[in-house]
């Protein structure tokens, strides 16, 4: 009986060689190539940014040409997801009749996210956007009962968005708020650029192709063209990408290496505090007399409030991050970083029950960070934490502790130096 010859199972560099020859992947990184704004700018994972452009595509006064044609689209699947599940709503026959001239679309007012306010037709729409992050306890509760207080003429219409259409945790909320997923946002994007592209301009058609194809690939993790390709790249190349892939996930271990070096050589004031993979967060220790920082919630289970934070997240970051916590040292916090300046570089809002950052520093751009090379990150990593520390480290912690800690006594020679 013969037998088949044994075939012989490719080196891995043959393996990788056979991956770089394939005309697939070219067409793959041809595709992959393609210029999208929200992946240039690294937005497409932040809730305020996707808050702010919904915001703009509601609002009928805006630079896209499109009136009132969105807000009403949307509001419109808005009710009718309402009505399905029992969630007292205006009809789809109310909102066609509204008229829609006077509307005012606000972004963070009263800490909500999107607020549309309709004062003639007697509406006024809140939208708690959640993306990346978990809805806060109490917070729905506490925007829709604020909306009731200020508007007390207005019919509140609250809508919680998710990529998933998630239902609010509270059953209080659950029977009020219109769960609303962004499938439905995407879908909207796209009936839009069917219906109105002829009237569009060529600018505002290209953002919203780029955002819809954001929705698609980043937050709904829907395949399409790019997905199937890649498919049948692996089923050919799996031992030369499950290299790679391999290869990556060693990634985190290694820039958390190189981060702790750095930070003992060159930030001897900051120690760690939560380790995870993908991001790194360091304590001030000239923070740590402050009762008022250690009285953080749901966070870290040594109370602190203030967290410096190496994130590893399309590329690497560092922030100096304000956790959740009482409501009025979070307002000092922030507040202080926008009066005070540079070095403080505060997010554009302080964002209610969670995390808002009031210092970032890029260090690696995404494909330094995804691609990392220990001889080529390790210096740049090293530069950055030290001309941190040199520079923006004691001013940021010395105005917080100018902030926070009692004066000393009058003619007290011992009080402590601010830096050494």
């Amino acid at each position: 009986m013969t037998t088949a010859p044994h075939t012989q199972e490719p080196s891995p560099e043959q393996a990788l060689e056979a991956l770089m020859l394939d005309g697939d992947l070219e067409r793959l990184e041809d595709q992959l190539a393609e210029f999208n704004l929200f992946d240039v700018l690294g937005v497409w994972h932040r809730e305020l940014q996707h808050s702010w452009l919904l915001a703009w595509l509601l609002d009928p006064r805006e630079s896209h040409g499109l009136g009132d044609y969105f807000l009403r689209a949307f509001l419109t699947h808005a009710a009718k997801e309402a009505r399905a599940r029992g969630i007292p709503a205006p009809t789809p026959f109310d909102i066609d009749g509204w008229a829609l001239a006077d509307v005012e679309v606000a972004r963070e007012r009263h800490y909500i996210d999107v607020l549309v306010v309709g004062a003639t037709d007697g509406f006024v729409c809140l939208i708690e956007n959640k993306i990346f992050s978990p809805e806060g306890p109490g917070q729905l509760s506490w925007y829709l009962e604020t909306v009731e207080r200020v508007y007390t003429e207005l019919t509140p219409f609250p809508i919680f968005l998710t990529p998933a259409g998630l239902e609010p945790m509270d059953a209080k909320d659950r029977a009020r708020y219109v769960p609303f997923d962004y499938g439905k946002v995407e879908r909207l994007v796209k009936r839009t650029l069917e219906t109105r592209r002829a009237a569009l301009g060529a600018n505002v058609v290209s953002f919203m192709e780029q955002y819809a194809d954001t929705l698609r690939r980043r937050i709904l993790n829907t395949p399409g063209d790019k997905d199937n390709l890649a498919l049948r790249l692996y089923g050919k190349h799996r031992k030369a990408i499950d290299l790679i892939i391999n290869a990556k996930a060693n990634v985190p271990a290694l820039a958390q290496s190189i981060i702790e070096d750095a930070v003992k050589a060159h930030a001897p004031d900051l120690s760690p505090d939560i380790h995870h993979k993908g991001y790194w967060r360091f304590f001030a220790n000239a923070l740590e007399g402050i009762d008022q920082l250690k009285e953080g919630e749901r966070w870290t289970t040594t109370g602190r409030m203030l967290l410096f934070e190496f994130l590893g997240i399309e590329g690497l970051t560092l922030y100096l991050w304000i956790g959740p916590g009482p409501g009025e040292t979070r307002k000092s916090l922030f507040e202080l970083a926008q009066n005070k300046g540079q070095p403080f570089r505060p997010a554009g809002t302080l964002k209610s029950f969670w995390h808002t950052f009031i210092y970032e520093r890029p260090i690696l751009s995404e494909s330094e960070y995804t691609t990392l090379d220990p001889d080529a990150a390790k210096p740049k990593i090293e530069q950055a934490v030290r001309e941190f520390y040199e520079r923006d480290y004691w001013p940021i912690v010395n105005a917080i502790r100018e902030k926070f800690e009692p004066p000393p006594p009058a003619g007290d020679s011992a009080a402590e130096a601010e830096q050494p």
